[in-house]
């Protein structure tokens, strides 16, 4: 019998009868299953696991899905907290039959119908080559390398560490953050190497809210190694390093002990992670309607909490039982839910708050370039600086900081602060003009520090 692994993908479809440009210039590699196309996605802010969109026209519509379905069990089985079910939806596999109990106007009904895999990545300019990583602690994580289409020469590679959140990181999953890493790739001339964390797109492995910081560092470390190693023509002497957000915090320990050409950063610091929650929470107060009388009192508390729940790594719920200051200061603190902070587990963040983010910085034995939004609503300022202070200090002249006027941590642009704390009224413009406020830099500095030469306008200074 015909196996389709390892198959490239055009010849998949020619077997199938089916034409190349279906996909555009795709190969599909290994046999980890593609992530099913639920046709609706999903929120759980309100506490529950509740339908907030649904494609129109899409399967879920044709099997009567609505928004403001609460989900109640997936394939019938039920789970004990909202973002559970949401971990569990994506996790489904394409083309397999999903059957949802939802609630409507206290009525519990049954959906059921059969998602569509993800269709692969179709952009005109690059060749996206899909395949899997299997790490030592046996999870399976999907990696994608794109690089322009008949290359000829070996390419040099940006290998990306991603921000705190999950999901997948196809282009086709949207949003100005894969805009940016999409004109990159178009742009750069070097090949880019996604890693779907575990448990997100197409991995395998711990779901997000299990999986703790060290492990996926060492999972960004093993994927890196592996497609190297798989990809004879990745130029393994010119090795960039990106990370955005707090990814930012693991570039330079996936770049720590190894040759590469440069690091770039944008949207996290080299402060210690207990400095950069207690900074944030500041921020938060400051940019909210809290009397400017009671900050004082509420950092105080909120100190003494993080100092608990991330240097001495306790669990959140116990240390609201000290007291009423402890429990008043948990229910304060941004993002931390119900066994998870930002949808991650609280190792993830204990873990982080144990590495020396500086030491890291000032070991890296390359070009650096740091890039900081004059908006920025997660990272301060300082905390960037600190990056290219701790490189230079080691080797003169070897790091750049960028700051960007206007700029917020996502990339969007706003006329005040308040707009920008707020999330409200971005001036940005289209995504792909949103998207050259960073990849020009990163173009240019590309080209005139490591040596890629760029293929795209975005090379030109940004507006």
């Amino acid at each position: 019998m015909l196996s389709l692994r390892a198959i490239p993908l055009f010849s998949v479809l020619l077997l199938l009868g089916l034409p190349y440009s279906v996909f555009g210039a795709a190969t599909l590699n290994g046999d980890l299953p593609r992530q099913a196309d639920l046709g609706f996605s999903t929120s759980t802010e309100s506490g529950r696991l509740e339908v907030v969109k649904v494609v129109a026209g899409g399967p879920a519509a044709r099997a009567g899905l609505a928004v403001g379905d609460r989900i109640l069990e997936i394939n019938r089985d039920s789970f004990a907290k909202p973002y559970h079910g949401a971990a569990a939806l994506q996790r489904l596999d394409g083309g397999k039959r999903l059957t949802l109990a939802v609630s409507r106007d206290d009525v519990t009904r049954t959906i059921a119908y059969t998602p569509p895999a993800r269709p692969l990545e179709d952009v005109p300019g690059l060749e996206s080559s899909y395949d899997v990583v299997t790490t030592p602690d046996g999870a399976r994580l999907r990696t994608i390398v794109t690089r322009p289409p008949g290359s000829t020469t070996r390419s040099p590679v940006i290998f990306f560490t991603q921000w705190v959140s999950c999901g997948s990181l196809e282009f086709t999953s949207g949003g100005l953050s894969r805009e940016i890493l999409k004109q990159l790739a178009l742009q750069s001339g070097a090949a880019l190497i996604r890693v779907e964390r575990a448990g997100s797109g197409d991995s395998e492995g711990p779901a997000c809210h299990e999986l703790d910081y060290d492990t996926e560092l060492s999972h960004y470390r093993h994927a890196l190694d592996a497609t190297l190693a798989r990809y004879d023509w990745l130029d393994r002497d010119r090795i960039v390093v990106y990370g955005s957000s707090l990814g930012a915090t693991m570039a330079p320990l996936v770049a720590q002990g190894r040759k590469v050409a440069g690091v770039i950063v944008q949207g996290g610091g080299a402060v210690t992670y207990l400095e950069r929650m207690i900074a944030f929470d500041r921020q938060q107060l400051e940019r909210t309607d809290v009397p400017l009388a009671d900050i004082h009192e509420r950092m105080q508390r909120q100190i003494a909490f993080h100092v608990e729940y991330l240097v001495r790594a306790r669990d959140p719920d116990a240390i609201a039982k000290d007291g009423p200051e402890m429990a008043a200061a948990r229910a304060s603190i941004r993002g931390l839910g119900d066994g998870e902070h930002y949808g991650r587990p609280y190792a993830w963040h204990q873990q982080a708050a144990r590495h020396d983010f500086l030491e890291a910085w000032s070991t890296i034995d390359a070009p650096v370039l740091v890039i900081h939004g004059e908006y920025d609503q997660f990272e301060s300022r300082h905390g960037h600086e600190l990056i290219a202070t701790a490189v230079n200090r080691r080797h003169p002249g070897r790091a750049t900081f960028l700051g960007i006027p206007r700029m917020d941590h996502e990339g969007d642009v706003y006329d005040t602060i308040e707009d920008a704390y707020g999330w409200e009224h971005p001036v940005t413009g289209p995504p792909e003009a949103a998207a050259r406020l960073q990849t020009g830099p990163m173009l240019r500095w590309l080209r005139d520090v490591v040596g890629v030469t760029p293929a795209g306008p975005t090379a030109a200074p940004p507006r």
